[in-house]
């Protein structure tokens, strides 16, 4: 949210301040108002995310370097040796159910299971998007956010903590001996208008004249 109101106030400068109020206003509704209608057209069509697009072409790039050993038709099961580790992962697949019940033996993180189960999948001719769409698709991040929202409250409310708080979160970050930079992080409104700045000074010497 932040981000679209710098936007808007960035494309809103030199104009009085009543149009300012008025278009920030406007811009911000329309954003979340077209947000909302392209979501909904995404949860009814069983569409995936764009994120989820592009992590899932990702990970197929990674899947090229592994290397299928066995498949056990029977059991759905293969056995995969990824190229980074050469470790052997046995991974579970069950057809008639999704990535939910996709088994890794080693405790392995979403993405590393994605694109092997994708080599799999690759070997035997199964389609990986089927497999995975449930956690892809649009309705499943709406699901996230789908139960009560519990805000955060204050520091004072929290209960004490029963270790020793050993990092000070008031120290700035260092990046080099000598400097040190603050956590926020940054956006567009912390760009130099160099463009504009030279405007300026054309605007000024030219008046000279």
């Amino acid at each position: 949210m932040s981000e679209c109101i710098n936007g808007v106030l960035k494309g809103a400068r030199r104009l009085p301040l009543t149009a300012i109020v008025e278009i920030t206003l406007a811009r911000t509704v329309n954003y979340f108002v077209t947000r909302e209608r392209r979501s909904h057209a995404m949860v009814a069509n069983g569409l995936w995310t764009d994120f989820a697009y592009k992590m899932f072409n990702q990970w197929h790039q990674k899947s090229i370097d592994h290397t299928v050993t066995k498949y056990n038709h029977r059991q759905q099961s293969a056995s995969v040796v990824t190229n980074g580790s050469r470790d052997l992962d046995s991974i579970l697949m069950l057809s008639k159910s999704p990535i939910e019940n996709v088994h890794a033996v080693s405790g392995l993180n979403l993405a590393f299971l994605v694109h092997t189960l994708k080599k799999v999948c690759a070997a035997y001719n199964i389609n990986a998007a089927s497999m995975v769409k449930i956690i892809m698709m649009f309705k499943a991040y709406k699901n996230t956010y789908s139960k009560a929202f519990q805000p955060l409250y204050p520091e004072d409310y929290w209960d004490a903590p029963e270790f020793r708080l050993v990092h000070d979160t008031t120290i700035r970050i260092s990046t080099r001996p000598g400097r040190n930079q603050t956590s926020r992080i940054h956006n567009e409104m912390d760009w130099r208008q160099t463009r504009e700045r030279q405007q300026a000074q054309q605007r000024e010497n030219s008046s000279r004249q």
